[in-house]
């Protein structure tokens, strides 16, 4: 047969047993965003599918399965059709055939999910076997005593010292703090008893080490101490508590910041850039104090923060932590929109995981962002009456304690 034998057979009219009605291809009606007709496909094999609309409602898994199949999809032995969404559209647009005006009529969108059956953990056995071999597992060898590097941070906060309330006056906070060192030295004994003996521990100064007279009015008829003999008693619990810490590590850190009540003034009025503060005085003398006697402290490091800076940040057992006395924001609700700021502003602190404040007298810890702690620690101080007289608020006092190591924080207490 010739070419043109082949053209002369596909003109010549068909022969009536070989005819057939010509199909004319019904324009589906305009979806809305993303109620498109397709497949997306999803890791493990699970496929997501949105169906053709329907003049008729979803009645069940047989419909579901009839529906999707339709589509020319096969489902896979093992897997089922779920429906996931349907939304009923009273408005749908339809031209039934080309050139004629376009009608509404309310149809049915929906979309399944083509998914295993069973989840694929149960098909290593029912659920009772799986509950069963989870809590009969082997557990893993406890690793041994002071192999990885531990810290021990201490966070000593808001003792103002001359302060006169209803928990007494500076004996009382001198009793105090004496017997919190004490629970010190407990708690680090327990943390060997346990095997996780820090190696290294960080003396975290939170501010307000003094009450100074500036703040308030009442405080020049409630102290109990002068100025210069509140900045000696801090001077010396501090000397005392970094001297315990020094005794026990191989390597400690001191760090404090600037803070309101520690902060030099007129009046009220702050003198001087933010580091002219009495804490971070005293954090300089106990310095030039150890840096004369290198072989019983010669292990013991100090961090300050910089001239127009009153924060600081440490690397303790590899992650960041910040110190900040915390009067810079108004509420501890602000807190984290303060220290998001800090980020921003590539402040000391921006990197910190771990954040630590005190300022505000009460312990709160709260989890932000994605891995971040924010630490609010106690109060060391004789009591705030004031705040008590207004919100009915009650303050307890306690030396904050937690220990850094390679997964993080644990064995945080109040002392």
């Amino acid at each position: 047969m010739t070419l043109t034998d082949d053209l002369r057979q596909l003109l010549e009219p068909a022969s009536p047993g070989q005819s057939r009605a010509p199909q004319v291809m019904r324009p589906q009606p305009a979806a809305p965003r993303g109620w498109e007709s397709g497949i997306r496909y999803e890791p493990g094999g699970t496929m997501v599918v949105t169906a053709p609309p329907a003049e008729n409602p979803p009645t069940g898994e047989d419909d579901w399965r009839a529906r999707v199949e339709e589509m020319g999809l096969t489902i896979p032995d093992g897997f089922r059709v779920r429906l996931v969404e349907a939304k009923h559209d009273p408005a749908a647009w339809h031209r039934d055939a080309q050139g004629e005006d376009a009608v509404t009529r309310a149809v049915w969108r929906c979309r399944y999910v083509i998914e295993p059956a069973a989840p694929v953990w149960m098909s290593s056995g029912d659920v009772d076997a799986l509950v069963r071999d989870a809590m009969r597992r082997r557990r893993k060898p406890r690793p041994a005593v002071d192999t990885a590097d531990r810290a021990l941070v201490v966070v000593y906060a808001d003792a103002q010292a001359g302060k006169v309330g209803r928990d007494g006056g500076t004996p009382e906070l001198l009793g105090r703090v004496a017997d919190r060192f004490d629970r010190l030295d407990d708690h680090i004994r327990d943390l060997k008893a346990v095997g996780r003996a820090p190696t290294a521990a960080y003396w975290a100064d939170a501010g307000d080490c003094v009450e100074g007279f500036e703040n308030t009015t009442q405080q020049a008829f409630t102290n109990d101490l002068t100025l210069t003999e509140m900045i000696r008693v801090h001077r010396r619990i501090s000397f005392e508590g970094l001297d315990r810490l020094a005794g026990r590590f191989g390597r400690v850190v001191a760090a404090t910041c600037g803070s309101n009540h520690g902060r030099v003034r007129r009046g009220k009025d702050a003198v001087g850039p933010p580091v002219d503060d009495w804490g971070i005085e005293v954090m300089s003398q106990i310095a030039d104090a150890y840096a004369l006697n290198q072989d019983a402290y010669g292990h013991v490091s100090f961090v300050m923060p910089e001239r127009w800076r009153d924060t600081v940040s440490l690397d303790v057992a590899g992650h960041i932590i910040g110190l900040s006395h915390g009067h810079q924001f108004p509420r501890p609700d602000k807190a984290g929109d303060w220290w998001r700021g800090q980020t921003f502003g590539r402040q000391p602190v921006a990197d910190a995981s771990i954040l630590i404040t005190g300022h505000y007298h009460h312990f709160r810890a709260q989890q932000m962002g994605n891995g971040r702690l924010w630490i609010q620690a106690p109060t060391l101080d004789n009591g705030s009456d004031w705040y008590t007289v207004r919100s009915g608020e009650v303050s307890t006092a306690g030396l904050l304690v937690f220990s850094v190591g390679p997964d993080g924080w644990d064995d945080l207490r109040i002392l």
